[in-house]
């Protein structure tokens, strides 16, 4: 497992890049989406996490 840490922005950057990369799959690359779906979870976890440690 590889760690690497974003700002912010850059977070935000990259979720909305996955989030485009998987709107431009088709119905034909069911792993790569599936990969794709998962990365997003964890960028949305990493974002909640971020912002709980802020507030708390």
């Amino acid at each position: 497992m590889n760690t690497i840490q974003l700002t912010d922005a850059e977070l935000a950057m990259v979720h909305n890049a996955m989030l485009t990369y998987l709107r431009s799959f088709g119905h034909d690359e069911a792993e790569v989406v599936a990969q794709v779906k998962q990365i997003l979870l964890k960028l949305s976890l990493a974002t909640r996490d971020e912002k709980s440690e802020i507030v708390g």
